[in-house]
Parts: C-alpha cells; structure tokens; sequence
C-alpha cells in the first residue's frame, strides 16, 4: 500500500533505511568526546521524522500473511467483526479486543486498525526515548528502531508489540518522585497488560527493580537462573507451564503457536544467551567497574534482567524467542542508556558508541541474512 511497494520488501527495505541511519550517526559521532557526546543536542526533529517515516511506511504495509505472519488472521478477524459477525478473541486482552470492535464497528477499513496499531507500537518508543534523554535521544530512538525484533514485532506480533512500547513508555515514569508519575506508571501498565495480558512478567519485573534497591541482587539472580536452567530447566518449564495467570505466557513455554511462522529450536539456545548477555557486560562494566549508578539505569537494567532471567530458565522451550521478547523489548534501551547519558568511556566515546550501534545494526541484518526471521 505504500507507494505500491511489494510486501517481500518491506523488510530489507526497513534494514536499508535504518543500516543508512546508524551509519550517517557513525560518521557523526565518531570524533566527539565524552562532554559534545553527553551534552550536545543530536537533533530532536530528525528523531520525529525517523518515527513518522516508519509510522507510516510499516503502518500502511500490504495486508499480507505470508510476509507478516499474524497480519493475514488479524485481517480476517477484524473484517468478520466488521461485518456484524462475532469472532471469538482468545487471552482476555480487553484493550486489544476494544481497540478492535470500536475501530471495525466504525466501519473503518482494516488498513486503518493496522496504522493505528503500529502508532501504538512506534509512537511510545519516541517518547520513551525523548523522556530519557533530550540530548542523544536520536541515537537512543535508532537503537531501538534497528533492534532485532523491531520489525517482527510491529508487523507480526502487533499486540504484543504495542504492550511492550506502552510499558517502555510508562517504566520512564516510575523512578521520578512526583505522585502523578506514579499514577502515569500504573495506568500505562494497566493498559501494557490489557492489551497483551503477557506482559504482567514485565511489569512484575519493573517494580522488582523499583523496590530492590542493591544492584547486586539483579545480578544474581540473572547469574542464578543461568545455573537452574542448566540442571533444572524442565522442571521451571513445566512449573511455568501450570502457572495460570495467563494463557498465552504458558502457551509460549509450551511450543503454542504456528510452525510455519516461527523456528523451531529445542535446547540450550547459547547464541540467544550470547545476544542477551551484552547489556548485563556492559551494566557489570558500568554499575561495579566505572562505579557509575543512577536510579533510572537501575530501573532500566534490572527490569530486563529479572524478565530476562525467567527466560533463561526457560531456554530449552520450543518458541522460546516469543518469550525472551518480554525482556528483548527492553534491550536496545538497557544497552544504549548508560553510554548516552552517563561518562562511561574516557577515551574515544564516540567512537566506540558508534562502533556498538553498527555491531547493534549488523546483528539484525545478520539474523534476517540467516533466517529471515527473528
């Protein structure tokens, strides 16, 4: 639907356009030091058009299932629904499902709900992003619009996605002391698990990470889980299997979902593990090494690595990407972060933030390269 542009291109194109970006901010960033690093403004109108661009461009894609997975059933759902018929919409996600019937009794065409969705998706990552930092929130916006799941999650699993942005969204206002950010926090969170009821394992990790105070004990327990899944990883898996508080979360544990749409990998995913480990490094490096600290890193860091550590001790599930991605949504922001708004490197700051948003944007391609698929 964008200028006539055939569905198989959608994707190569999106890493063209963001490959094109990081490399243009390499250029720019590479001779700065750490004062023009942290305190220079990179642009805030560049960061708006990147959003409005992809908005747009992933927003009026073809309907298609065979290149969008989920695409091709959420199109057929929401045309049932806006035909008069009623169709049965699994996982009590009452936001997601009110979102749907209010914008199809609207008789609106279906290429509206799937703009509308990926506003939803994009638009709070801005926001996330500008709220974090006003000086690099470019480069934080081009971390997390190149990041590996990025495209998946705003053309496959849309609701998921959507989720996972209104939480990013809403964890930037739980560190600030003022009681309305407070009640932002909850109603954004409210509305994460509303529309993709998944993302109660997120939200329990954010306020973890809110009320543990010691960095340590995030470490730990991400350390911790690495050793459970190694000897006792079927157990937690059927342990989470039979938890109940929402289907879905146990229907990833359990292989649910379409062989054809995903990658079937059983055992101890090594190369996945490798993945996640970089912003641990870097925050170990960071928090007990360099002995930089801030309240909202802590909050940043230890929300990912509380969810990511009930993946690792999942690992060896079929699927189990669909259930790291309730950790990776956070990963660009938990990498980025600490170089772009904390004095972490003395010697050649850009240069080396540069250097990691190209290795950042090489992984996605590589992974597209290998599988076309995340």
């Amino acid at each position: 639907m964008f200028g006539g542009i055939d569905a198989a291109l959608y994707n190569p194109l999106y890493l063209l356009l963001m490959a094109a970006v990081s490399v243009f901010l390499f250029v720019r960033l590479s001779p700065l030091g750490t004062d023009r690093v942290l305190d220079e403004d990179k642009g805030e109108w560049q960061g708006l058009i990147l959003t409005i661009i992809l908005v747009l461009f992933l927003g009026l894609r073809p309907l298609s299932g065979r290149y969008f997975g989920d695409m091709g059933s959420y199109n057929h759902m929401y045309k049932m629904i806006a035909s008069g018929m009623e169709t049965e919409m699994k996982g009590g996600d009452i936001l997601f499902t009110g979102i749907v019937y209010f914008l199809a009794r609207l008789s609106l065409p279906s290429w509206f709900f799937f703009l509308f969705m990926e506003i939803i998706y994009i638009v709070p990552i801005f926001l996330a992003c500008r709220r974090l930092s006003k000086e690099n929130q470019l480069i934080l916006i081009v971390f997390a619009f190149s990041a590996m799941s990025f495209f998946t999650y705003g053309t496959n699993g849309i609701r998921n996605g959507a989720a996972s942005s209104l939480l990013l969204l809403a964890i930037t206002y739980l560190p600030r002391k003022r009681p309305l950010d407070k009640v932002i926090f909850a109603f954004l969170a409210a509305c994460s698990f509303f529309m993709h009821a998944s993302m109660i394992l997120p939200i329990m990790a954010s306020l973890a990470a809110y009320f543990v105070r010691n960095p340590k004990a995030m470490f730990w327990f991400w350390g911790g889980s690495f050793v459970v899944s190694l000897f006792a990883g079927g157990v937690v898996s059927d342990i989470f299997s039979t938890l109940g508080f929402e289907e879905r979360l146990s229907s990833y544990v359990n292989a649910g979902g379409n062989v054809e749409e995903h990658i079937l990998k059983t055992g101890f995913r090594w190369d996945f593990l490798l993945y996640s480990s970089m912003p641990v490094l870097l925050g170990w490096f960071v928090i007990f090494k360099k002995r930089i600290y801030t309240r909202t890193y802590a909050l940043l860091l230890g929300t990912y690595m509380y969810a990511n550590a009930f993946w690792i001790m999942i690992i060896r599930a079929p699927y189990s990407n669909r259930f790291a991605y309730l950790s990776w949504f956070l990963y660009p922001i938990a990498l980025a972060y600490p170089m772009l708004v904390m004095p972490v490197w003395k010697k050649a700051p850009g240069l080396i933030i540069g250097t990691i948003m190209l290795g950042h944007m090489a992984f996605s391609i590589l992974m597209w390269y290998m599988t076309g698929r995340y």
